[in-house]
């Protein structure tokens, strides 16, 4: 079987973000030019022409787990890469690397291989466990050791992990949170690159529905590559609630004082009491 008829590749997207498809596409030509996989954009309505780039349009009437279902169902391949608009490729990709994981999964049956780890819920791990050179063992009670920022995934193992119901994006998430907190756990065979081949850009470059700042520096200055989307860019306040608002949700300590500060100085409000 050739490598085309083993793995196709999905962005998932919707229409509002249809802004930024150039981008990804300009980067994606830039550094995995020899990519010889089909490529579709999933979203609801909009077309896009590109060489090599199709879209599957899945309506407005369904949700992010609707479209996505619908997406996958309709691609032949038994294995799915998978990326996000909003990550954008930041470095070459060795195509040849990308085949051999592909090779990889179809012999030793593998469900789910992070090739991104963009959130670095697995490789900050302690104690890493090996599969092969390079492949990290996913625990199968880790939370968030499942994600779909940019991966290559067993189409089967995704639709049982997409299950039937119409949804979103972030129930998908704490489903599979709670799933990794079931005696059972996640289940499948779960590994992660630890060069994380896809080289997706661990800055976001859209957040809250709005060009991130940092993102337009690090494209522009270390990549040599100027965001042509004309979206609204993040006032440097947004950045600042934004960036507190993460150290908050990674802080062990202190809740209490940032909870306060949050409150009483930048606007939030909270449904919880700790």
């Amino acid at each position: 079987m050739e490598a085309t008829d083993k793995i196709t590749m999905l962005l998932l997207s919707c229409d509002k973000y249809s802004d930024v498809w150039d981008d990804f596409f300009n980067l994606k030509e830039r550094f995995w030019p020899d990519c010889e996989y089909q490529w579709y954009i999933v979203t609801e309505t909009k077309d896009y022409e590109r060489d090599k780039v199709s879209t599957i349009k899945c309506g407005t009437e369904l949700n992010w787990a609707g479209r996505f279902r619908k997406a996958v169902n309709q691609v032949r391949t038994p294995f799915i890469g998978l990326y996000l608009e909003d990550y954008f490729i930041k470095a070459p990709i060795d195509n040849d690397r990308i085949k051999s994981f592909v090779d990889l999964m179809e012999k030793e049956h593998v469900s789910f291989l992070n090739l991104g780890d963009v959130f670095r819920h697995i490789l900050r791990q302690p104690n890493l466990e090996y599969f092969a050179p390079n492949i990290v063992k996913i625990p199968q009670h880790l939370r968030y050791g499942i994600d779909t920022a940019a991966a290559i995934w067993h189409k089967d193992y995704l639709l049982e992990k997409l299950g039937e119901g119409d949804y979103s994006a972030w129930k998908f998430e704490t489903d599979r949170c709670a799933e990794a907190a079931s005696e059972k756990g996640l289940g499948g065979l779960i590994l992660c690159d630890d060069q994380l081949s896809f080289n997706v850009s661990r800055i976001p470059v859209i957040i809250q529905g709005q060009l991130y700042p940092n993102a337009i520096k690090y494209f522009k200055e270390e990549v040599g590559y100027e965001i042509l989307s004309k979206r609204k860019v993040m006032s440097a306040w947004d950045v600042r609630k934004y960036k507190f608002k993460t150290k908050m949700s990674h802080a062990k300590h202190g809740r209490k004082f940032l909870k306060w500060v949050g409150t009483h100085i930048m606007g939030y409000k909270f449904f919880t009491e700790d």
